[in-house]
């Protein structure tokens, strides 16, 4: 099987809706996440290490990187790496500890798609990046950066983003940013992107706020900072159970109609285009 085929099986199985980060350099945290409820778990060797802390931080990970591929978690949940920006020396002694057992990257600061190429060439088992944009060249680039094939899924870096653009965090300025990661995203046949995380810990209510206007605009997960920001995103990407119940409705009125256009006991319309997207609802959902 070829990478592109891989990458292709990887994105068309279940999409992860939370992303747990956590810092490398603390492998009893690593060992939480990875008993925690998230869909997937990043470890981070990037901004939450501290330079002189990133050579223990790299053992910590590819030990605990052998020990998920030697017991893959029942959960089905997924262990990425977010590595430091490509092409940095950084980034080229994480590989050269990694390397070997690297499959699923996260890709910092990606402005190119040779960016990809370059992980790749340094992780013969990758199977599976997840770039990060975070600047004005990363939005103009997303298109070609999604079309990769070892591209999965796109990220938001949004403090990172803000900085670059000048705006602040408001829904209003980060619009145009996440539409644009969305649309990019539709046009390579990937999932909805992942949101970038919310810093105020202490802020459910603020956190529910802030992955709603995501998804609104076609988000389609979260990354999160804590175990217990896990189930306020859930909550926003997992569906509703008003969502589920309307979906389970449009597609028994479909089905009946033999998928001609109908209406809901409820009144709403059905065509193809809702009954594809009540699918997807409950693709998600379950």
């Amino acid at each position: 099987m070829t990478a592109a085929s891989i990458a292709s099986a990887v994105a068309a199985g279940p999409a992860p809706a939370t992303y747990l980060f956590v810092p490398g350099h603390r492998p009893e945290l690593i060992a939480k996440a990875r008993r925690s409820a998230a869909d997937a778990v990043v470890v981070d060797l990037e901004d939450a290490v501290a330079p002189e802390q990133r050579p223990a931080a790299r053992a910590a990970t590819a030990a605990a990187l052998a020990e998920h591929a030697a017991a893959p978690p029942a959960s089905g949940q997924q262990l990425w790496v977010r590595i430091n920006a490509a092409g940095s020396a950084e980034a080229e002694a994480d590989l050269a500890v990694l390397g070997e057992l690297l499959t699923h990257a996260r890709v910092p600061k990606v402005t190119d798609p040779a960016q990809i190429d370059w992980v790749a060439a340094r992780a013969p088992r990758l199977v599976a990046t997840l770039p990060a944009v975070e600047c004005a060249a990363g939005l103009l680039a997303a298109p070609a950066v999604a079309a990769h094939p070892l591209v999965v899924r796109l990220g938001l870096g949004g403090v990172d983003l803000i900085g670059d653009l000048g705006c602040d965090d408001s829904p209003e300025a980060l619009a145009y940013p996440r539409s644009v990661l969305v649309v990019a995203s539709r046009a390579a046949g990937l999932p909805g992107p992942v949101n970038s995380v919310y810093t105020r810990l202490d802020d459910p209510d603020g956190l529910v706020r802030h992955a709603r206007t995501a998804r609104a605009l076609g988000f389609a997960a979260q990354s999160v900072l804590s175990p217990r920001q896990l189930d306020p995103v859930r909550e926003v990407f997992g569906g509703s159970e008003r969502e589920t119940a309307w979906a389970r409705e449009v597609l028994a009125a479909f089905a009946a109609s033999g998928g001609a256009a109908t209406r809901t006991p409820a009144g709403d319309f059905v065509d193809l285009p809702v009954a594809e997207r009540a699918r997807r609802i409950l693709s998600r959902t379950g």
